[in-house]
């Protein structure tokens, strides 16, 4: 299964995403989306699962600010901003999630596996826009971040989990 990771498209979304996010079975986007439209947009590629930014409008049902869900059995958090460790108490998910730096970023903490894709509109510290495909195979995480204009890889990486 082949999850697409995006964040901060801040009311955008570069023709380029489409083809990316095409084979996806379900699109996360960690937050600051823009104009709802935008979701309206993305679910016609994948169905999306969307987190409350900083940016968007608070307190709305559909925008929560985390979620938490498991997907092929691997544990998921996402929320908007960075982690910290006391997010990640008293229970570890395999895999947290978040957006908000608009810098690209996969770090293993402990049994958890921070990863935020970058951003897609807006990229900071000399990084391309980017996003990330998650390949879920069973036991088996695969990493692919992406720049968006070119499609260039800008990172690999995979791993085992239970």
């Amino acid at each position: 299964m082949q999850l697409g990771i995006i964040s901060d498209t801040h009311g955008q979304l570069p023709i380029e995403l489409f083809d990316h996010l095409a084979g996806c079975a379900e699109i996360l986007h960690l937050g600051d989306l823009g104009p709802l439209g935008l979701l309206r947009d993305l679910r016609t590629i994948a169905p999306t699962t969307v987190v409350c930014g900083n940016t968007d409008a608070p307190g709305r049902p559909d925008l929560p600010p985390h979620r938490k869900l498991t997907v092929e059995g691997l544990p998921i958090f996402m929320r908007h901003h960075p982690w910290s460790r006391y997010d990640l108490e008293p229970e570890l998910p395999a895999l947290y999630l978040h957006g908000h730096t608009h810098v690209p970023h996969l770090e293993q903490v402990g049994p958890a596996t921070i990863l935020c894709p970058g951003s897609i509109t807006n990229p900071r510290e000399d990084n391309p826009a980017s996003l990330v495909l998650l390949d879920l195979k069973p036991c088996l995480i695969h990493v692919t971040m992406i720049a968006i204009q070119d499609g260039r890889v800008i990172l690999q990486r995979a791993w085992p989990y239970a």
